[in-house]
């Protein structure tokens, strides 16, 4: 069984108001500030302590904020979890999305690549939150596995927009089924967790030509 490479301590949350005295920040934009570091917050300590023995405390201490806070934010710790989860997939998304932008003349198999570099680079920048979301969620309880669930139908949207442009490009390949792309997307997120487990975020830029040809594989390349 791989050793667990569990990251070693929560790190601060960037983003944090300045201390003391006036700023000028409307209520709402420090909602917004004290609401996203928080996320940052909670992602951090998961992936230090693991979801179960996290507490609020832990989350309020690390983001710099009151617990009243908190709880003007979130009702509880998994809220919270659930909250971060969602807004760090939104994140992933959008760097795959960033990658692509103005390569309009990329063919579908370029679009292969230039995702799946996005999407193990991005991972790969932010250790902690990518072992928090990749491994600690599916330990986080029910709302965190039907979360999983959301996350999944999304990849299988982004990869079923991609075999549009694929079927443009290539009229005579053969069509590919949603639950062969679920397959794909499931079989992606084990490699991603094994080389969490094994090597720590650093490796994942490896796994960048054995996931592609897997994926050029199953869209019919």
């Amino acid at each position: 069984m791989p050793a667990t490479r569990r990251p070693a301590r929560p790190k601060p949350p960037p983003r944090a108001l300045p201390r003391g005295g006036r700023h000028p920040l409307t209520q709402e934009a420090v909602a917004q500030s004290q609401r996203a570091r928080l996320l940052d917050a909670v992602g951090h300590v998961v992936a230090a302590k693991g979801f179960k023995a996290a507490t609020v405390a832990d989350v309020i201490a690390l983001a710099g904020v009151s617990r009243r806070t908190f709880y003007e934010q979130f009702t509880d710790l998994e809220a919270c979890f659930l909250a971060a989860y969602q807004d760090g997939m939104q994140n992933l998304f959008a760097a795959i999305r960033e990658a692509l932008r103005g390569r309009a003349d990329a063919d579908w198999r370029e679009r292969v690549r230039l995702s799946i570099d996005a999407y193990l680079r991005t991972l790969a920048a932010a250790p902690e939150l990518s072992w928090t979301f990749s491994v600690e969620s599916l330990g986080a309880g029910n709302q965190a596995l039907q979360q999983r669930g959301w996350v999944l139908e999304q990849w299988v949207a982004q990869w079923r927009a991609l075999l549009v442009r694929r079927e443009r490009e290539e009229p005579k390949a053969r069509p590919v089924a949603d639950s062969s792309l679920l397959a794909m997307v499931g079989g992606i997120e084990e490699l991603v967790r094994d080389r969490l487990r094994r090597q720590g975020a650093r490796g994942l830029p490896q796994l960048a030509g054995p996931i592609t040809e897997f994926t050029l594989a199953v869209l019919g390349g």
